[in-house]
């Protein structure tokens, strides 16, 4: 069961979500009635509310034709700022990246980020991370004539080039788990795959929903590795460290959306493609 508890004080400030954001059409009860001093009532009242996003995320994050951001976590960004009744127009879309998201919060450059930011104890003691709204595990990308070869991290050869995010949780989990493997640190997923493509690594180490969209987009290419190995990451959403309500908040926005069925229709229209099963709501929210 989720922890309601702490959330309590703003159940008055709740929304109620009757369509779909982003994308879609919404109806949104806005809300007023705020606590005076909370950073929600701060972030209603703002001009623009600035939000980190990572493009170039196949289905999850990245700018369309016209120059739109879309994706699951944007849907997801967007809704949580329309529960505080501001318009997805007033949002401020800021580039970051793995390395860059944390110390963009903290300088006050993002107000929020949804960038499929694993929550660890670490990264808990730096930030406030309202969550989780996703549960996944590590894989491969390799080349698809590659995966038919690899079943598990022993078949993986001594002295393959596996590229991993900066700032992400893979240099570590890579060196842990396949001891054999030379990494190469890129600054976005992009460059991994391009690399992949031009020979240059032999393997990207990230998630499934991360690295799925790739996949969907050059079968012939690439294919995920059939194998997890490491622990299982949880998603949230980033925020500053002396924004615990807000954090609050969000968690009950999240609680509701699972509880409605808007996060298994965000994700069935964005990453319905990739054969990836919709995220399921966790026992508990995160403390924040």
């Amino acid at each position: 069961m989720f922890h309601r508890s702490k959330c309590a004080v703003y159940t008055a400030a709740m929304v109620t979500i009757l369509g779909m954001t982003a994308c879609g059409t919404a109806t949104v009860d806005r809300p007023n009635d705020f606590p005076e001093g909370s950073t929600m009532a701060e972030l209603a009242s703002a001009p623009k509310i600035k939000v980190g996003a990572s493009p170039n995320q196949p289905g999850l994050a990245e700018l369309n034709l016209e120059h739109e951001w879309e994706g699951f976590n944007i849907d997801l960004a967007v809704l949580l700022v329309e529960s505080l009744g501001v318009s997805k127009d007033d949002i401020e879309w800021v580039h970051t990246t793995a390395a860059n998201r944390i110390p963009f919060l903290k300088q006050g450059k993002v107000d929020l980020f949804a960038t499929a930011l694993a929550i660890t104890p670490a990264r808990e003691e730096a930030i406030s991370i309202s969550g989780p709204y996703l549960d996944t595990a590590p894989q491969l990308m390799v080349r698809k004539d590659d995966a038919e070869r690899i079943d598990s991290l022993g078949d993986v050869p001594a002295g393959t080039k596996v590229c991993v995010l900066q700032g992400s949780q893979g240099q570590p989990r890579v060196a842990e788990f396949i001891p054999q493997a030379e990494i190469s640190e890129f600054n976005t997923l992009t460059n991994c795959v391009r690399a992949l493509e031009q020979g240059t690594v032999d393997a990207i180490d990230s998630t499934a929903p991360l690295l799925a969209g790739f996949v969907v987009a050059k079968p012939d290419e690439f294919a995920l590795a059939p194998m997890t190995y490491g622990d299982g990451e949880r998603w949230g959403i980033g925020l500053a460290d002396d924004r615990g309500d807000l954090c609050e908040y969000f968690n009950e926005q999240l609680v509701q959306a699972f509880d409605d069925g808007t996060i298994e229709e965000l994700w069935d229209r964005h990453m319905g493609a990739s054969g990836l099963k919709a995220p399921v709501a966790p026992e508990s929210m995160t403390s924040c």
